[in-house]
């Protein structure tokens, strides 16, 4: 869930009904202070922990919309936003935010307390003064290290894009990225019925312009989705463009792109940014091949790959004329092997 900013959304009904929760003291932990935003499917407000001297928390929300649906749509959302809260409590690494608490609201919908992680969205922090290479790298790095604990307990994230994390100043140790929605997560499965059910072709679960292909068609989604969504994040932080063409408003266009044969992304990054390693363009070009079993076994390793890329500095130059051809001719030999 990327969360929508309230700072300038006017007077709404929506915007009222979140305000007028500020000062609700759930389950006489948490006092909400004030909304921070809102989702498709729950709302974040700031709150206070009051058993912890009065630390300051986010409290996610079941958004009260589902109250008017029926009782099978209202369980099944309080479902995943509990299951979120589990899956969230069993992390380790320090990319995703801590949990301190679950509970319901008087109206019996389900909340989570967690960490509140300040600071710009990751988005942000990449289109705020061009961050040095090698702080974008360990910054990648830093997701895939969390995303790949959640692959190896059997987890899928689907939704891996710039405004699901923030960037905050960590000290001597220079930035940290701070991942604090799971909401879209399931478990990686074999089966590709499993992904059909539920699937709405117009509105597939994540965002179109981070998505992998195989995830836009309704089919079998495993950690390499989230690698090509990390590649696809990476090459935008490089090449100031979208590797996948088509503004984020523009889901359809975007999905339309995803379900098609041209190659992504449609500039190879060594034709935008010729100082960049060789090795760095390569492993963004590999992370973003269509078929998932062309990219790297693991997110860590394309991360690292990028990290230690950017960390070594400039390149040697373009992409040889020789090299361009002999890339283009393996990946028509590897889509005829499919």
């Amino acid at each position: 869930m990327a969360l929508q900013s309230l700072a300038n959304s006017g007077n709404t009904p929506a915007r009222a009904s979140l305000s007028a929760a500020a000062g609700l003291v759930l389950d006489g932990e948490f006092e909400l202070l004030a909304p921070l935003g809102s989702g498709s499917h729950a709302d974040v407000f700031a709150a206070l922990q009051l058993s912890a001297g009065g630390r300051r928390v986010a409290v996610k929300i079941l958004s009260p919309l589902y109250l008017t649906l029926p009782e099978g749509d209202f369980r099944k959302a309080a479902t995943g936003l509990r299951r979120e809260g589990e899956l969230l409590s069993g992390l380790k690494s320090p990319c995703f935010v801590q949990m301190y608490g679950s509970g319901t609201t008087p109206d019996q919908r389900p909340y989570l307390a967690i960490e509140l992680a300040e600071g710009p969205t990751l988005g942000t922090w990449l289109q705020s003064g061009e961050p040095p290479l090698r702080h974008i790298g360990e910054v990648i790095r830093q997701w895939a290290q969390g995303l790949g604990e959640m692959h190896r307990l059997g987890w899928v994230h689907r939704d891996v894009s710039p405004a699901n994390s923030v960037v905050t100043a960590h000290g001597p140790h220079g930035n940290r990225l701070r991942s604090y929605d799971l909401g879209t997560a399931t478990q990686i499965s074999d089966r590709p019925d499993r992904f059909r059910v539920g699937f709405d072709r117009d509105r597939p679960a994540g965002t179109p312009a981070y998505m992998s292909p195989e995830q836009a068609i309704g089919g079998v989604v495993t950690g390499r989705a989230d690698q090509f969504s990390l590649a696809a994040i990476t090459y935008e932080a490089l090449a100031g463009r979208r590797a996948v063409p088509a503004d984020l408003g523009r889901a359809a266009m975007a999905l339309s792109f995803l379900r098609g044969s041209d190659d992504i992304p449609v500039v190879p990054l060594d034709e935008v940014r010729p100082d960049l390693p060789e090795a760095v363009c390569d492993a963004i070009a590999r992370a973003l091949e269509r078929d998932p079993a062309h990219r790297f076994d693991s997110i860590e390793d394309f991360a690292d790959e990028v990290a230690n890329g950017l960390a070594a500095g400039r390149g040697t130059g373009a992409m040889s004329l020789w090299r361009r051809v002999t890339h283009k001719v393996s990946k028509a030999l590897n889509r005829g092997n499919s």
